[in-house]
């Protein structure tokens, strides 16, 4: 048992039912196996409604991409993005990360 996390192995069981049950996306990080995300489409409203854009987030389990970096490319439902921010884990290993399309 770990003494420093005793529950890590129900976070790792709670985060492959998060992937495998909640998931709207699937991802492919270096050429891996794939694994569920949770892709989300917002909108940000950028000066005063002059200019509005599509803005990606990514909420991903970094077990299945443990180098993920800015830069890096996820191949998500068949389209590549590029993550465009920090990607900083949370206590569980899940992070949320902004992403954009690569044209």
């Amino acid at each position: 048992m770990n003494t420093l996390n005793p529950f890590a192995g129900v976070e790792a069981l709670i985060n492959q039912s998060v992937g495998a049950c909640l998931a709207n996306a699937v991802a492919i990080y270096n050429g891996g196996p794939a694994f569920g995300v949770l892709l989300d489409r917002g909108y940000t409203d950028q000066f005063s409604g002059v200019v509005d854009s599509t803005r990606y987030t990514v909420s991903l389990d970094l077990a299945y991409a443990p180098d993920l970096a800015e830069g890096a490319v996820l191949v998500i439902s068949g389209i590549d993005y590029c993550v465009g921010g920090a990607v900083a884990p949370d206590t569980s290993g899940w992070a949320t990360v902004p992403v954009y399309p690569v044209v």
